[in-house]
Parts: C-alpha cells; structure tokens; sequence
C-alpha cells in the first residue's frame, strides 16, 4: 500500500511538472503577436485581380512566393519574388514590417528600386496612425491617336490607420476571422499638363490582413477632380494560399 501510494505521489508529480512546462510555454505563446504577414520561406499566396481605368475593366492573376532569409548591405531582410520575377525586400523590426524596395533580374540593366515602406507597424493596437507615401497607379486612359496614354503620376501622404482588428472577411480563398484592418487616405494637388491641367487627387486604400495568412484583400480607389481621368479602381482578393 505504501509502494502505491508514493507511485501515485511521483505520477502526480510528474504530472504537474509536464501541466506547469505546458502551462508556462503557452504563457509565452500568448504573449507573441500574431503574425499578419508571415515571411517565412514556403509560403505562395494566389490573388484575383480587378481593375478599372478608364479604358475600362481587367481581370488578371498575382502570384507570391516567400523565399526566405537573405543579407542586404549586412542587415538581415525577407525576400518574396512575383510571377514576373521581381523580388520583394522586407525587414522585420521591432517597429514592424518594412519593404524596402525591390529588384527584377528579368531586365536588361537590373537595380535595387528603394522605396522603404512601413507595412504593418508592432505593437499591433486599434488606432495606431504613421505616415506613408504614394504613387498614383490607376489614372490613365488611352485616347487619340491609339496607343497615346495619359496617366497621372502624383505623389500623395497618405494617414495609415489601424482600424481593427476582428474584422470578418470573406474572399474565394474562404471565410477569415479576426483580421486586422488597416485604412490610408490622403490628397495632393498636380499639374497633370494640358491634357488634365492643375487638378486635385485624392487616394483611399483599405487592406485587410488575416492571422498566419497575411494579406487577404486590399480595396483601391484613386480619383481626381479632372472628367477627363477621374476614377481609377482595384481590386486584390485571395483566391489561393500555401505553405510547406
């Protein structure tokens, strides 16, 4: 009976030293932030494309791939490269996720285009605001004679906002929970030329970000004062993700 009773004692034991490792391990987890936009090696990611110009609506594929871990002037960086070959730089920071600009072998005389971008700010809280800027993308139109493209190209400030973070989303990708909302907006003035002349644009973004998957829809909306390029749109939405 004694025998049984301290083999009870020393399972019990047992048990609440393996309850009091698991238990500590989960408090650490806890206290990790959810990752929004994984940079991980193994990691390929499928959108649905649609935009609107004026020259009117195009529907097209965007593929990322993660590549993993990489070195850039001795500072350890996360490389994803897209269906056309251009490579993505991304530092992970204790301020956040940042892109840094990109790279594309594919062509002739191939450069490092810096553009260093605060993407996703840490700690991840409700109403967080940095600044961000902006290149217009979506006004053109091709007139006549054909093949003549008027395009706008303004810098805009934009306000990044963090704006929530249990949003439900829904993409052909399926039905997301507890996503991080982020919104931008901003305005500049540009002579766009003779075409357009002095005008005001105005751009608004919203992107939404799900736990372990990264981006999972991002709304775009650019619009100027000017009838002759007054509305561009588009459109982002996970159609597939994977990862090894």
């Amino acid at each position: 009976m004694i025998n049984q009773c301290s083999s009870l004692i020393n399972s019990f034991r047992n048990r609440s030293v393996v309850f009091l490792f698991i238990l500590l391990i989960c408090s650490g987890c806890s206290k990790k932030e959810p990752s929004y936009f994984p940079l991980s090696n193994g990691y390929k990611w499928r959108y649905d494309v649609l935009l609107e110009t004026r020259d009117g609506i195009q529907r097209q594929k965007y593929i990322l791939n993660n590549l993993g871990k990489s070195e850039l002037d001795g500072t350890q960086v996360y490389l994803r490269e897209s269906l056309d070959g251009t490579v993505l730089f991304y530092l992970d920071s204790n301020e956040g996720i940042y892109y840094l600009g990109s790279i594309n072998d594919k062509k002739i005389e191939s450069e490092f285009n810096s553009d260093k971008q605060l993407v996703i700010p840490k700690p991840h809280v409700t109403n967080t605001k940095w600044e961000q800027s902006t290149t217009t993308k979506l006004l053109k139109k091709t007139g006549p004679p054909q093949k003549t493209v008027f395009e706008i190209f303004a810098k805009v400030d934009l306000e990044a906002r963090i704006e929530s973070l249990d949003e439900v989303v829904i993409v052909p990708a399926g039905r997301f929970k507890n996503c991080m909302k982020i919104t931008m907006s901003g305005s500049s003035f540009k002579d766009a030329g003779n075409y357009v002349g002095l005008t005001l644009v105005n751009v608004e973004q919203t992107s939404w970000y799900a736990e372990g998957v990264g981006l999972i829809k991002m709304e775009r909306i650019e619009t100027t004062k000017s009838d002759a390029l007054d509305k561009g749109t588009l459109l982002i939405e996970l159609a597939d993700f994977e990862t090894d």
